[in-house]
């Protein structure tokens, strides 16, 4: 009996996954369809479900007529086909580097030989509060010794491509959006100092993130993220010596490249998202952590 289960999830699954496969259709296909006598209302909806690569060229055209293609068909591939290239053009456009390669997801991506790799996100974790004699200092940590990825450039070649986003000089608050959090936590934690807000805001350039030096303590990586003062002053921004300072320049219009005035000296590092460490208070205070970082290590 258990065999017999096993055996019907196993075509279950496989069945699921051969109707969610996506053809691509090119020329061929659709003279085969025609000439397997189906209907044109048929083609046209396998055309609109299906990822095109189509020849529209003279030449093409004409084979597709003398293979009996019908008029309203010829006209849906040329129409698929013109929107597949200017969707094409807009991310050559928008979202190439200064060496003309194409990102094709937002990400923060380094250049290691001619491979162009996603930094992986790492979740950050935060420890208790620890007191020193003039104030308490957060630490928020990272599990591990070192990243992932070990560079062995001293000013690695990074590159941030954005997710295209509408700006707006005139609303400063264009790119913030609202989150669901209850009345009487933002009531609690703006009363107790600690600047909670219940708003986050959307990164859409190199601004929004800033490049830390992490301290090695045992397994784990760590920076201050905030602290607070014997006479009871919150200040939840990051630890000025942990920050690294760089420049970037913008190359295309979802894409910038980060620019290093000096090597870096080997040793762990991230990138952060400010905006994440504008809920980190909220986050010490109950104990728990919802965002991460991009980590990476410079190699001796």
């Amino acid at each position: 009996m258990r065999k017999l289960i096993l055996l019907f999830l196993l075509i279950v699954s496989e069945t699921a996954i051969s109707q969610t496969k996506i053809d691509t259709l090119k020329n061929e296909t659709i003279i085969k369809l025609t000439k397997s006598k189906l209907p044109e209302s048929v083609i046209t909806q396998k055309i609109n479900q299906s990822v095109c690569n189509f020849d529209v060229s003279v030449d093409a055209l004409i084979k597709l007529k003398e293979n009996q293609v019908g008029d309203n068909i010829i006209n849906l591939m040329i129409q698929k086909q013109a929107k597949a290239e200017a969707a094409s053009l807009s991310q050559t456009k928008n979202n190439s580097n200064d060496k003309n390669h194409i990102f094709t997801e937002s990400g923060i991506y380094f250049l290691k030989g001619d491979k162009y790799i996603n930094l992986d996100p790492t979740i950050v974790t935060t420890s208790s509060p620890k007191s020193g004699f003039f104030n308490v200092k957060y630490k928020s940590q990272i599990e591990g010794a070192e990243a992932n990825y070990q560079l062995d450039k001293k000013r690695p070649d990074f590159y941030l491509n954005f997710e295209p986003v509408t700006k707006s000089l005139n609303d400063a608050n264009a790119n913030t959006s609202s989150t669901n959090k209850e009345n009487y936590l933002d009531q609690l934690f703006n009363k107790v100092g600690y600047g909670y807000s219940n708003s986050t805001s959307q990164a859409v350039s190199p601004n929004d993130f800033k490049i830390l030096k992490l301290d090695k303590n045992k397994n784990k990586r760590e920076f201050v993220s905030g602290k607070i003062s014997s006479f009871g002053k919150t200040d939840m921004s990051i630890d000025d010596k942990n920050i690294v300072n760089f420049k970037y320049e913008k190359i295309t219009a979802n894409t910038y490249k980060v620019k290093f005035d000096h090597d870096l000296v080997p040793g762990e590092y991230c990138f952060i998202y400010l905006g994440n460490n504008n809920s980190a208070a909220y986050l010490q205070f109950e104990g728990q952590n919802n965002f991460k970082v991009f980590d990476f290590s410079i190699s001796k």
